[in-house]
């Protein structure tokens, strides 16, 4: 299948109500049965008839993408940046995914639990 800005947009909008399969925070990411039933909502939603692992392949591609470019702005909001040294993705599909991709792929702060010595 040929992949138009419009068919993957298509896509990223059923992918995105799925969030058992994108995010490891829900709780029943883990469970294969319910993440293979939302694949299946995928396909059967989807306005073209394609198979779950041509879907799954474009999921990977994509993420592929988002992936190094939502590092890029990570990178580019250190303390000290103007709001014009923001590295701003012009790849179309980066605004879609980051919306519900954003909180997900954050890495977490880390605490540090040393107890500090005055003397």
């Amino acid at each position: 299948m040929e992949w138009s800005n419009e068919k993957t947009l298509e896509f990223l909008s059923l992918f995105e109500k799925e969030s058992l399969i994108w995010n490891p925070k829900d709780p029943l990411h883990k469970n294969r049965n319910l993440v293979s039933d939302a694949w299946k909502r995928i396909k059967d939603n989807f306005s073209e008839d394609i198979a779950i692992v041509e879907l799954k392949k474009k999921k990977d591609s994509l993420m592929a993408t988002y992936r190094p470019l939502a590092q890029k702005v990570k990178n580019s909001t250190k303390t000290g940046s103007g709001r014009d040294e923001i590295y701003k993705p012009n790849w179309i599909f980066y605004e879609v995914m980051a919306n519900f991709l954003h909180g997900v792929y954050q890495p977490k702060t880390t605490i540090n639990t040393e107890v500090c010595k005055l003397f």
